[in-house]
């Protein structure tokens, strides 16, 4: 064997040995497995269960100092049986999603990202999207970070886009944030042009915190109807002891009853969502079996299923679709062991505006976490929605069971 030869293996030999642990430096992974099963019944005369699967995978890649590029994609993201084949979802292109695909760059006081990406602000995520946009940061006695996401983008008379800002405080035992932003959605027969500022706070007073925002929307909703809204909460958890707490929200949206007015709760596309009615902490409440945001009542109550709940808009009035609402809930959270852990609540909501044929809802939810092995927990969750409503369907019982993985 020549020379040659020989220092060409013995040069391969140390790029094999030295690839993965170069690669190990430059690239973090992490994520989640998820298998769940779901259980509906809407007072029908059939019901509806099913189970599903997704596998998350993340990752940074640390390119040089101050430069990184991130990336998250969920596999097999289907319901069992509804793949479209029969070796599994995994063989469907469709069932692949890119959701971040961003550059990050970090220099001195200042953070600047470009790319696919999520943006959320307020404790409500009322300002809350996932798209292509830019974002900077600036680190500081008060931090402020500013963005920018491009919805859409049909030609010179068609653009939607989304902007904001926030300001973060903190004191000793308070934090707080500043923050607004705009929507604009145009096409060639309407725009949206709408506006909003909102604050938040949360106190640690020792065994009590106290989290609470205040948010205000204007503009235009479209050529002909205004944009409003004036929403806020509170809440008030208190550590009873180190494996129970107790805690009590209070909610209250303005509604309208103008069909020259639409109310607002968030802006941009939703993708975090913000379901507070059932969150008892586990992973369940706030997909197949959400009811989603509470200021808007009776949209919300057809956003969980109860697509009758149409039947509530008139002629006269658009209150159905800007109810507002007012309300509170209880709740409690106990860790009973090391490896179990259970919720309970209850919530009484009503419609801000008076609507035809809609009083009231009632909202229970108990849920239980069992820490299986490491990284793994077991969870599962019972809700029942009580409708005082003019309806055929006025009830529903949801409910899941999930396996996860974490790692």
């Amino acid at each position: 064997m020549s020379r040659f030869l020989k220092s060409m293996i013995v040069l391969l030999a140390i790029v094999a040995m030295a690839t993965p642990v170069m690669a190990e430096d430059m690239l973090s992974l992490g994520g989640q497995m998820r298998v769940r099963g779901w259980y509906k019944d809407f007072d029908t005369d059939s019901t509806n269960s099913y189970i599903d699967q997704r596998l998350r995978i993340g990752g940074k890649l640390s390119v040089a100092d101050g430069v990184s590029i991130t990336f998250r994609t969920d596999i097999t993201e289907q319901a069992w049986g509804n793949g479209g084949s029969e070796y599994g979802s995994g063989r469907m292109g469709g069932t692949q999603q890119w959701d971040r695909a961003h550059i990050d760059l970090t220099k001195g006081n200042v953070h600047v990202r470009a790319g696919q990406q999520y943006v959320g602000y307020g404790l409500a995520q009322t300002i809350n999207s996932q798209d292509a946009g830019f974002k900077v940061d600036f680190k500081g006695a008060v931090p402020v970070s500013a963005f920018w996401l491009l919805d859409d983008q049909n030609g010179t008379n068609a653009d939607s886009y989304l902007y904001g800002a926030n300001a973060g405080f903190k004191g000793d035992n308070f934090k707080a944030n500043l923050f607004g932003g705009g929507q604009t959605k145009s096409d060639l027969l309407q725009e949206e042009n709408v506006y909003m500022l909102g604050a938040d706070v949360v106190f640690n007073l020792e065994a009590l915190t106290l989290s609470s925002e205040l948010n205000y929307f204007t503009g235009d909703a479209s050529d002909d109807v205004d944009a409003v809204g004036l929403q806020f909460f509170l809440d008030a958890a208190f550590a009873v002891s180190e494996t129970l707490t107790v805690g009590g929200e209070f909610y209250y949206a303005q509604g309208t009853d103008d069909v020259d007015e639409r109310q607002y709760t968030y802006l941009g596309n939703d993708f975090n969502g913000y379901d507070p009615l059932f969150d008892l902490g586990t992973s369940l409440h706030d997909e197949q079996i959400m009811f989603g945001r509470p200021f808007d009542l009776v949209q919300s109550i057809v956003g969980a299923g109860f697509g009758a709940a149409n039947n509530f808009t008139t002629a006269e009035t658009d209150a159905a679709n800007s109810s507002g609402a007012l309300g509170a809930r209880v709740y409690a959270k106990a860790k009973v062991s090391d490896s179990v852990s259970l919720g309970g609540s209850f919530a009484y909501m009503e419609p801000e505006e008076d609507v035809d044929g809609f009083d009231s809802a009632m909202f229970y939810a108990v849920s239980m976490k069992y820490k299986v092995m490491a990284n793994t927990s077991l969870q599962a969750q019972l809700q029942y929605v009580d409708l005082d409503a003019d309806l055929e369907q006025d009830n529903a019982i949801l409910g899941g069971v999930g396996l996860f993985v974490n790692f």
